[in-house]
């Protein structure tokens, strides 16, 4: 008897998530200035977008759809991240001085709409994260980390990060540095961990996207697919655009089973073109923004 439970607990595991389906998806917000670039906030209950060349970032509550503009600074838009209570958003900023780039790091309250300088005016400066409720970043690839709150994370001990550095996919496991090249020399973008933190999945430039372990051993291939991003521990979400050389003809959103063994297609239109997909944290929904300029909502069951 206990051989037969312990044969359905394990059955139960596999059968979980093993299918998704689109429940609702709507657009939440039309713009002539074609808004995109969405990221959610922790709690859902905020959504950070950009424009086109992400000059700016703006803040939408989900609940009323009302907008607050953050920041009007060329590339604020870039990966901006919030804190784990959502209450702080942290975004990095470019400016030219000459033929010179130099990037600042601000953070704004979204409480009282206070902003605070973290860095300014800094050569080779990364996008932050955030990690063990700490904010990591680079500058001349030497980490900095900001400690922005006491309350630890639930199960995370180590500070475990990955970001690209000179092309390469490079993992922070406290203060150790590894520098990966898990398909040989080439351009390598936009690295993500998984959630359990033993995983990175990236993107090969002209070749398909991958996840790895933090060796760089690959696990799965997961084929062509942009811009993805880890549903959960079982699934990744990204798009799947094509151009004529000139222009992008279609695209739209797949969720890939991290094994490379299943694809489910999320958006099947005509007349819209889904792209760069974000997850919510606790797994349900996907916010994505059309070429055209409309920013979607998305709610899903897994089954």
């Amino acid at each position: 008897m206990n051989k037969l439970v312990v044969f359905l607990l394990l059955l139960s595991k596999i059968a979980v998530a093993q299918d998704i389906s689109v429940l609702t998806n709507e657009k939440i917000l039309s713009s002539d200035s074609k808004y995109c670039f969405p990221h959610f906030s922790p709690d859902g209950n905020n959504i950070a977008f950009t424009t086109p060349n992400f000059n700016g970032l703006y803040i939408m509550d989900t609940k009323t759809k009302k907008i607050v503009q953050i920041s009007d600074k060329p590339g604020a838009g870039i990966n901006p991240v919030f804190s784990n209570n959502g209450s702080t958003i942290y975004y990095r900023w470019n400016e030219y001085i000459g033929m010179k780039k130099y990037s600042s790091i601000h953070s704004t309250d979204l409480n009282n709409k206070g902003m605070t300088i973290l860095e300014s005016g800094k050569r080779k400066l990364s996008a932050p994260q955030i990690v063990n409720n700490k904010l990591v970043y680079t500058i001349d690839n030497d980490v900095n980390k900001l400690q922005i709150s006491e309350k630890a994370e639930i199960g995370q001990h180590q500070d475990i990060w990955t970001c690209i550095e000179n092309q390469r996919i490079v993992v922070y496991i406290n203060e150790a540095k590894k520098v990966l090249a898990p398909r040989g020399e080439g351009n390598y973008i936009w690295p993500q961990l998984s959630p359990d933190k033993t995983k990175i999945l990236f993107t090969f430039s002209g070749h398909g996207t991958y996840i790895c372990d933090l060796d760089g051993n690959i696990l799965a291939d997961l084929g062509y697919l942009n811009a993805s991003k880890w549903l959960n521990d079982d699934w990744v979400v990204g798009m799947k655009d094509f151009d004529d050389g000139h222009v992008i003809t279609s695209s739209d959103i797949f969720a890939v089973k991290s094994d490379g063994q299943r694809s489910i297609r999320l958006t099947q239109t005509e007349s819209e073109m889904e792209m760069y997909p974000d997850c919510s944290y606790d797994n349900s929904k996907i916010v994505y923004h059309t070429l055209e300029g409309g920013i979607y909502l998305m709610t899903l069951k897994l089954k």
